[in-house]
């Protein structure tokens, strides 16, 4: 009898042993999470941290103790952040004349707006002096670890002052100097697509393609109602689309949550204390992150493709669900089955892509709509709803990146 309860008891221990076995991480997981250990400095991430520094202080410096204060939290969440007073912060102009590009009526608004562009430029020289200064710098990589405590840069700012810059350029037009107006959006337009490229981040690069497709509008709009024959406008290169960068950072943030659960006293409520071992034997960190780690390099590739590829990858998608095992890591296998979707962010880069075809085949080539070729579908013509010409495509288009505006 004693014998038989030693060879249970050891056959207890042993199986107990076995559920703590966790597995390696896959080549492709540490090849992602590696690429965020880059750069330990960027002046131009610091340099948008604290844009809106008041007039007296240097962004850099400013943006340079925001990081430091985020940064304590990746060692103790409990640390209470001293942020930057809002009373010393430079103005960032609102109203309707800052609308949403892609909301009903906006752009009509802008065409047709009473503002004072000058004293509105006078009243914002600051911001868009710093934002000026901003696109001519040369790299950006971001320095924040990509945690749930990341510190996210103030992009509205940046967003503002582009609005500006397009307030500026439709005065000009309506006070009858349609060139002017092109040439200073062409600017604009080659600044932030520049600056789009160096981002690395999806927030960002999603801030800089909305004010990239909302310049096109405006010129599109201009050049509707001008006898001007437009420049052609190159489509995006594969390092403009990339998103080598932005698929680790998204991954990191996804690696850095599931490691943190591992042995969680919390793991299954707050203030929990339950031991390590036993949330170990439903939960196995490593395993969950290899499972989710093709969603970070198909994101990647997605990118990379042509629109017509693109199209044709969702349309005969394999939609196999990520899975790991319900035996090991029976609560990793549940968080695996609600990990994030991001094929709808590739195909907004897709989506301008058709948008500059539109645009380059209206105004550049001056073809007639039905000589017009979907860049997604290569005998389709677009279609006209609502003053835009607009392309079909293979994923919902909620923001009209694939569509022209042509009429107000």
């Amino acid at each position: 009898m004693k014998r038989l309860l030693t060879i249970l008891t050891a056959t207890l221990i042993l199986l107990l042993l076995i559920t703590q076995i966790d597995d390696d991480l896959s080549k492709e997981s540490i090849d992602l999470i590696e690429r965020t250990h880059g750069k330990n400095t960027s002046e131009s991430y610091l340099y948008l941290h604290g844009i809106f520094a008041s007039e007296e202080e240097d962004p850099i410096s400013v943006g340079s103790q925001l990081l430091s204060e985020y940064r304590k939290l990746d060692t103790d969440d409990t640390y209470e952040i001293i942020e930057y007073p809002d009373s010393k912060k430079i103005a960032s102009p609102t109203g309707k004349d800052f609308c949403q590009v892609w909301e009903d009526d906006c752009l009509k608004h802008l065409f047709s707006s009473q503002l004072n562009i000058e004293n509105l430029l006078s009243e914002h020289h600051v911001l868009v002096s710093r934002v000026d200064r901003f696109f001519e710098f040369n790299e950006y990589t971001t320095l924040s670890k990509p945690t749930i405590h990341e510190l996210f840069p103030p992009y509205q700012y940046i967003a503002a002052a582009n609005r500006i810059k397009t307030l500026e350029a439709i005065a000009a037009y309506r006070g009858g100097d349609a060139q002017k107006a092109l040439d200073s959006l062409s600017l604009q337009f080659s600044k932030l697509r520049r600056s789009m490229k160096l981002q690395d981040n999806l927030i960002g690069k999603l801030v800089f393609l909305m004010k990239l497709s909302e310049i096109v509008d405006v010129m599109s709009i201009i050049l509707s109602n001008c006898d001007t024959k437009a420049r052609l406008i190159p489509s995006l290169s594969q390092t403009e689309k990339s998103f080598y960068m932005i698929a680790a950072r998204e991954f990191g943030m996804s690696y850095y949550i599931f490691k943190n659960l591992d042995k969680n006293p919390e793991f299954f409520s707050l203030d929990g204390k339950f031991p390590g071992w036993l949330t170990r034997i439903v939960y196995k960190p490593n395993m969950t992150i290899n499972s989710i780690t093709p969603i970070y390099s198909d994101l990647e590739r997605l990118t990379q493709l042509s629109p017509a590829d693109f199209a044709k990858q969702i349309e005969f998608a394999n939609n196999t669900p990520l899975s790991t095992s319900k035996l090991r890591n029976y609560i990793g296998s549940a968080l695996v089955s609600i990990s994030p979707e991001y094929t709808e962010y590739a195909g907004k880069f897709h989506d301008f892509e058709a948008k500059l075809a539109l645009y380059n085949q209206l105004h550049h080539l001056k073809l007639e709509i039905g000589n017009m070729t979907n860049p997604y579908y290569e005998n389709e013509a677009p279609k006209n709803s609502n003053g835009s010409l607009c392309f079909s495509g293979p994923l919902e288009d909620k923001r009209s990146l694939r569509c022209l505006k042509v009429k107000l």
